[in-house]
């Protein structure tokens, strides 16, 4: 009898002890959760944004102010990234934490290579054809000149076209702009009809036709003009198939 007494005494011990222990572990949590959300050093002091070509670090850190201070782990990151993402120079945004009170955003910007020209502005386009910005000089720029694209009501922010071709295209020419012979450059590029895109490097019209081949048709229209065999006049590569055309101009 005293055998059973004692065992049913442990067992109720024993589970007395169980229940402390874990009540105590769900304190011990808590508390470690309202310190991480209450200690100071938890807290934002920095942000480092890497990344950036054209658009100035200040600009950014301005608009991103109001997180310092506030606390690292209940930062709301899709509110910061939707934020950033504003700004239609930026493409995608990923952040991460460094250390206790640090966060990294690192930034892919949109590439901006054109301007189309609207009543004496000038609007800048990324390769997206998404107008990004709009100026009174582009002096001080690298820039290719799009054509046969009205853009007077559209506004930052917009597509230039609801053709879906289009961007396809600024996309692929940005790549030959990226890599085209030093000293030689687009000078304007026409798409006001994508299946028969001209360009101009030069003094030289370069009608290409649509996107297939857009590359070996540059290449092809490079040698000749690297060549010597024309300066001035156009090339008519636009009809698949077919030898390309050339008129050379005095």
């Amino acid at each position: 009898m005293n055998k059973k007494v004692n065992q049913f005494v442990r067992k109720k011990k024993k589970k007395k002890l169980i229940k402390r222990i874990i009540l105590g572990l769900f304190v011990f949590i808590i508390g470690i959760i309202i310190f991480i959300y209450k200690a100071p050093f938890f807290n934002l002091k920095e942000i480092k944004i890497n990344g950036l070509v054209t658009i100035s670090n200040e600009s950014l850190q301005e608009k991103l102010k109001y997180n310092i201070g506030g606390n690292i782990f209940t930062l709301d990151y899709n509110e910061i990234v939707n934020k950033l993402k504003e700004n239609p120079y930026i493409k995608e945004v990923k952040i991460s934490k460094k250390g206790l009170n640090k966060i990294n955003i690192n930034i892919i910007e949109n590439k901006v290579a054109y301007y189309i020209e609207n009543n004496g502005n000038f609007k800048i386009i990324n390769n997206e054809g998404i107008i990004v910005e709009e100026v009174i000089d582009i002096s001080d720029r690298t820039l290719t000149k799009i054509s046969g694209v009205d853009v007077a009501n559209k506004k930052l922010g917009e597509s230039i076209s609801d053709n879906m071709e289009l961007p396809k295209a600024l996309d692929e020419f940005y790549t030959l702009i990226e890599n085209m012979p030093e000293g030689q450059n687009f000078s304007e590029i026409n798409l006001n009809n994508t299946n028969n895109i001209i360009c101009y490097i030069g003094n030289v019209e370069i009608r290409v036709g649509d996107r297939e081949n857009l590359l070996d048709k540059i290449n092809l229209a490079l040698n000749l003009i690297n060549q010597g065999t024309i300066a001035k006049g156009y090339i008519d590569m636009s009809v698949d198939g077919v030898p390309p055309v050339m008129k050379v101009s005095e």
